[in-house]
């Protein structure tokens, strides 16, 4: 009984290193995929033209780079919402803040 439940407990603990992990590597991919939908704002105040070639390379691997990494803890389907979560957010904020700066610049 004893050895059945330390293998249990040590089972927990490998369990609950890689549930960090993956939560440390889920809120790092969102937290760049943010960073990389308001680069047009940080692009405004070096007076360059915003560009979306790069920023949408950059959110497209790190969305499945971060998919890749977090294969074992969801299934395809989730893994799937994952990529196409962060890949809209990215969109979505890198068209408003976009449009704020061209309603601001009266363009």
């Amino acid at each position: 009984m004893t050895t059945r439940f330390t293998t249990e407990r040590s089972r927990t603990t490998e369990q609950m290193e890689v549930d960090l992990r993956s939560g440390v590597v889920l809120a790092f991919s969102w937290l760049l995929v943010l960073a990389l939908g308001l680069l047009p704002l940080a692009e405004a105040t070096m007076a360059r033209s915003p560009s979306i070639a790069t920023p949408a390379l950059i959110a497209f691997f790190v969305a499945v780079a971060s998919g890749i990494v977090l294969r074992r803890r969801y299934t395809w389907v989730g893994l799937a919402m994952h990529i196409y979560g962060q890949i809209a957010i990215w969109l979505s904020l890198f068209v408003m803040s976009l449009a704020a700066l061209l309603f601001v610049a009266g363009a």
